[in-house]
């Protein structure tokens, strides 16, 4: 898949979280088989991650996302895979119900609020990046016509 120069930037990330996703998404199931008191909390974090995913394989088809956005978007893609690797820790560390109960539970809904807010931020700027591209093409055809006013 060729990909714009603008773009190559957030491929490989973006990827890599995509594959976090469908690791961490595996663990949840394989632990809610031996901890079931778990399924409402982890149905909501599972839930997330689908949310999650949607957006990112949607601003992986994106054309052209500005470098600026980019940049801030490469902290957000950190910050969710290192909460896909929490979430897989904490869930390593407890393989029986009393443990989640006691500790892991408040754990795995700190991830999951965070997860949601950064599901949220590349909400934003899938929707800014999409904005991006028209206004792009517009300014283009303007330049191309010599009808460019400023704003």
């Amino acid at each position: 898949m060729d990909l714009p120069p603008e773009q190559l930037t957030l491929a490989r990330p973006i990827q890599y979280l995509l594959s976090g996703i469908s690791s961490t998404s595996a663990i949840i199931t394989r632990f809610l088989r031996s901890v079931r008191v778990a399924h409402a909390d982890l149905a909501a974090v599972a839930r997330d991650l689908s949310d999650l995913r949607l957006i990112l394989e949607l601003l992986r088809d994106e054309p052209e996302i500005p470098l600026l956005l980019q940049a801030q978007m490469l902290l957000v893609l950190e910050s969710c895979g290192n909460d896909l690797i929490h979430i897989d820790t904490i869930l390593s560390r407890c393989p029986e119900p009393a443990k989640w109960i006691e500790a892991a539970r408040a754990e795995i809904d700190e991830c999951r609020r965070s997860l949601s807010v950064f599901r949220e931020a590349l909400s934003l700027a899938l929707e800014v990046a999409s904005l991006y591209v028209p206004l792009a093409a517009l300014l283009k055809m303007c330049c191309a016509r010599g009808t460019v006013a400023l704003i």
